[in-house]
């Protein structure tokens, strides 16, 4: 084993991937054509020094070798063998799906609803849907919100079948299998989980969205059979539609960045100088979504947000700071290449449970203390629906993209109503641009990952259990300890493992959502 040679290639890999991650911070918040161009060129450039055949083959015979014993560099030896594969196809094939992803990445920065002649931002038009009683205008808007779609379909389908040669000449059936594979995750194993999830929380679901569409035919004066998403408060219907305009009541003159800021230094964690370097409120041109970034492993780590005073964005910053504090946690000893999570089941699960403390009483008595008691119980009321609202969704995302690289030319938008009125229980109420799937950011530029969040509640459950039973100021050293510290050392599931003592399930997600459903409806 040439450490050496180990050490210089990583030295390389750390420079290049710096310089992305900076043309990528750059992208997502200005939104330019020359970002887009410098994006794509350094992802090409960064790409190709994983193409070469002869590093890899040295690559894989120093990782089976027996008498290799460190076993930091037996997990590096593994990481950079996955980060090989999907690379070791022809240039030109590197060079379209780089230059088609930032395409995609610019068109979704730069996009806006158009409607009656207004530009209206995706906040613009959750506002909307919370908001407006007349069913007809409601209806217009939720058409209008899967504009994008017809805009980006012809573009992400391209980028799938591009997606799909490079897997086929590496000898994958398909793009969908082989990020799996290179994810660490077995495909059976993860259905498997999925169905559990689907076939035990079906009664509970089907009950909720009775109540969800009573609710609705109640607020808007209309029979429930006619009921469909636009009647929802966001377009994809993975948001909880009732109480929404109540519950943005908590937040009621709360300087919600200043309120995370606070809340996070109560657990003992100092997001400070991640929120100096993020770009929290949104403007013409900037990603409209949220994300947080990790620039160089080396502590410049920041969130992008378009924060609005709503429940829902208190959320979301909390969600991206869980994600910027396990980034704060490795292990400084650890070599660069394995300071970040072993899969993003690991990273999520943190942020979704920071998540779920704006719906949370107890928190909510530290975020917003001046909120009342009865707003704080609509709020964990509503975190209950939730959980069960946005399994539904993942189920929705997951399986329409095992089909969609299965099989990219078939009628996608008639595959994406049949998934949604099976695992969310919604009619199509039929938008006019008859691509809808493609107007989730998520199926374009961020494939193969939304299983990641459902399995990240799945973990998010098991530590809320633990969690609750300890001090306030005693968590960041829970989780540095048990979750943060070790990186990408082990593997996701021997971490799982490590810190929780068993290995991943639905059970504790289980017991938490239809017990809780339980005390909902009683």
């Amino acid at each position: 084993m040439d450490k050496k040679f180990l050490d210089a290639f990583v030295s390389k890999v750390q420079q290049k991937s710096l310089q992305v991650n900076q043309a990528t911070w750059i992208l997502e918040t200005i939104g330019s054509n020359d970002a887009a161009a410098l994006k794509a060129s350094l992802e090409i450039e960064l790409r190709l020094l994983f193409n070469d055949e002869k590093i890899f083959k040295q690559l894989v015979a120093w990782s089976q070798d027996a008498s290799l014993t460190d076993n930091l560099i037996k997990r590096q030896l593994n990481v950079l063998v996955r980060m090989f594969k999907p690379n070791l196809i022809p240039k030109i094939l590197i060079e379209k799906i780089a230059q088609k992803e930032a395409c995609l990445s610019l068109l979704y920065s730069n996009f806006r609803v158009s409607l009656d002649g207004v530009s209206l931002s995706e906040n613009d038009v959750k506002e909307i849907l919370k908001n407006e009683s007349d069913p007809d205008v409601r209806k217009k808007i939720w058409d209008a919100s899967k504009q994008t779609g017809k805009l980006l379909a012809p573009h992400i389908i391209e980028l799938v079948h591009l997606r799909n040669d490079a897997a086929k000449s590496l000898g994958y059936k398909n793009y969908f299998a082989m990020q799996l594979d290179l994810q660490e995750v077995d495909e059976e194993w993860l259905f498997s989980i999925l169905n559990r999830v689907s076939n035990e929380s079906e009664s509970a679901y089907a009950q909720l969205i009775n109540e969800i569409n009573e609710d609705a035919a109640c607020r808007f004066n209309v029979p429930k059979d006619t009921i469909g998403p636009w009647a929802w408060s966001e377009p994809f219907c993975q948001e909880d539609p009732m109480d929404a305009q109540a519950l943005d009541e908590l937040v009621n003159g709360i300087d919600i960045i200043e309120a995370a800021k606070k809340f996070y230094a109560t657990m003992e964690f100092d997001v400070n100088e991640v929120l100096k370097r993020s770009d929290n409120f949104e403007r013409p041109g900037k990603s409209q979504h949220a994300f947080c970034l990790h620039i160089d492993r080396e502590g410049d780590i920041r969130t992008l947000n378009n924060v609005k005073p709503t429940i829902k964005w208190l959320e979301v910053v909390l969600h991206e700071l869980g994600h910027a504090v396990y980034e704060l946690g490795f292990d400084q000893k650890l070599p660069w290449l394995l300071k970040e999570p072993p899969h993003m089941i690991t990273t999520e699960a943190m942020a979704l449970l920071m998540g779920r403390q704006a719906y949370r009483a107890k928190s909510l008595s530290i975020l917003a203390p001046d909120s009342s008691e009865l707003l704080k119980e609509k709020a964990e009321i509503s975190l209950r629906r939730r959980q069960l609202i946005f399994s539904r969704w993942v189920l929705v995302i997951t399986h329409f993209e095992r089909e969609l690289y299965g099989n990219p030319d078939q009628n996608l938008n008639e595959l994406w109503w049949k998934l949604v009125e099976k695992f969310q229980k919604i009619k199509s109420s039929g938008s006019s641009y008859q691509c809808d799937w493609a107007a989730k950011y998520h199926i374009g530029l961020a494939p193969i990952y939304y299983f990641s969040y459902l399995l990240g509640e799945l973990l998010a459950s098991v530590f809320e259990e633990e969690m609750s039973m300890l001090p306030q100021n005693k968590l960041s050293t829970f989780f540095n300890e048990r979750l943060f510290r070790p990186g990408n050392s082990l593997d996701w599931k021997t971490l799982v493992e490590e810190a929780t003592g068993k290995e991943l399930s639905p059970d504790s997600w289980l017991t938490f959502s239809l017990a809780a459903r339980k005390t909902c409806v009683t």
